[in-house]
């Protein structure tokens, strides 16, 4: 199953549902023998690319392409789109614009984050995890040909359960002899730990793999309060007793809370020579739980100097309304007017990168929903370039990118919002699906570009 990338479970209500794909590849033969029908590969690792092409048939004739499939809650996902064929009788999704459909323009990617979800089960979630996906062609309104193709979320892996002395699964490629740079991989808001996200990282870059825990599992704190750094400190400890482990050579992915966590992280532990950070924040806020003014994040007993969340009356007045109504909230304009009325407190809540060893890589999106993580983003980069910091750093920036809680290309991003349990909320992600889409697509190779030319020798 293919887990969310940084996001909760979905909440239950009436009718709605999460979902994945797959897909198969291989020729047709219908009402037209000379018709052929292909969708490529047969199996794919979540993330990667699918092809699909039709021939044989008139030149200028329309046919629609349809992709759907179940999430793990039985809903059905769906998109479908229109194309006409070239002269020569083609279509291909990779050059052809639909006429008409779930998106517009030529996108490979198109049919698949365009999925959108029929209501047809209790558990609703942006996070989709489809295992087998339906693309069928259909001529004059006939459907023709249908293949399948399988979506996998890891490629010979090694997995190993942790409940001691951290929380977590360990991830490592099966063909893995020597000593190899190893990714600690954190999750947001929604604790717990990702296995689907970190197994998918490991299926690509082909290094050791932790997804780890630091709130919301047995034997951790409940909340995301007086989160102690020394979670990571025993991660980095346990990774470097592992004979497979280069212990000096650790990267370290995160999300929103996740990615404000890695870079704090790096500022303290100087093995740590990689950060990507998904719409993170170079500024430290407060916890998410029970206490407004509780701090997340501590260290040796101590609080790292941080802002306080403050609500405008307006804000306040939205957010009682979403929570009441189930509509999406938007929390970046609150961050906002919490910069403001603490600004004289920002540069003491700054995250020191600096004093990091680490190279970044962060994404920080102007209309993010959730909070301006392009503008917490550029702190971080700010302070490096301030610092003439000597590892390579980069910041990532898509104007219609949203709250990147879903990394993957190829994966529906036509849910703009998840549930937030912690607050009784469903948050607004902001962006768009197609920008949600473009952004993914971008970015996703990068990621692990960075990560391989980072953490190798």
């Amino acid at each position: 199953m293919v887990l969310p990338m940084f996001g909760c479970l979905g909440k239950i209500l009436p009718g709605v549902i999460l979902t994945g794909c797959l897909f198969a590849g291989c020729a047709f033969h219908g009402a037209n023998d000379r018709m052929r029908f292909w969708v490529e590969p047969q199996q794919v690792l979540v993330g990667d690319p699918v092809s699909i092409r039709a021939s044989g048939l008139a030149s200028g004739q329309v046919a629609s392409l349809r992709v759907s499939g179940q999430d793990q809650f039985g809903n059905t996902w769906s998109s479908e789109a229109s194309f006409r064929a070239d002269a020569a009788g083609t279509i291909d999704t990779s050059r052809d614009a639909p006429v008409e459909g779930s998106y517009q323009g030529v996108d490979q990617a198109g049919l698949f984050w365009s999925m959108s979800v029929h209501q047809t089960g209790q558990m609703v979630s942006p996070f989709p995890a489809i295992r087998t996906l339906t693309v069928s062609l259909s001529v004059d309104g006939q459907v023709v040909e249908s293949q399948e193709v399988q979506r996998t979320g890891q490629v010979d892996l090694v997995k190993e359960n942790l409940t001691a002395p951290i929380v977590g699964v360990f991830i490592r490629p099966k063909e893995i002899t020597e000593p190899t740079p190893a990714v600690i991989v954190l999750g947001g808001s929604e604790g717990g730990y990702n296995e689907g996200w970190a197994a998918v990282i490991a299926s690509k870059i082909r290094m050791p793999t932790l997804a780890l825990a630091y709130f919301g599992r047995p034997g951790l704190p409940s909340t995301l309060e007086n989160i102690p750094l020394e979670t990571i400190e025993k991660a980095i400890d346990w990774l470097s007793h592992q004979p497979l482990v280069a212990s000096d050579r650790i990267g370290i992915v995160g999300a929103s809370r996740g990615g404000e966590l890695a870079m704090l992280a790096a500022s303290l532990f100087p093995q740590i020579k990689a950060v990507v950070g998904y719409t993170p924040s170079g500024v430290i806020w407060s916890g998410i739980g029970k206490n407004p003014d509780a701090p997340a994040w501590t260290y040796q007993g101590r609080a790292f100097p941080y802002l306080r969340m403050m609500v405008s009356e307006d804000q306040e007045r939205l957010f009682l309304e979403a929570q009441r109504n189930g509509t999406p909230y938007l929390d970046a304009p609150s961050f906002l007017y919490s910069l403001e009325m603490q600004r004289s407190s920002i540069d003491e809540a700054t995250i020191p990168v600096e004093n990091s060893k680490a190279a970044f890589l962060l994404i920080g999106n102007p209309g993010d929903g959730v909070w301006p993580s392009d503008m917490l983003s550029q702190v971080a980069i700010d302070r490096l370039r301030a610092h003439d910091h000597q590892r390579p750093y980069q910041l990532l920036s898509y104007d219609q990118g949203g709250h990147m809680l879903i990394p993957y290309p190829y994966y529906p991003t036509t849910m703009r919002q998840f549930y937030l349990p912690t607050v009784n909320v469903w948050e607004g992600l902001g962006g768009t699906a197609e920008g949600a889409a473009k952004a993914a697509s971008d970015s996703w190779p990068k990621v692990f570009s960075f990560l391989q030319r980072q953490l190798q020798p």
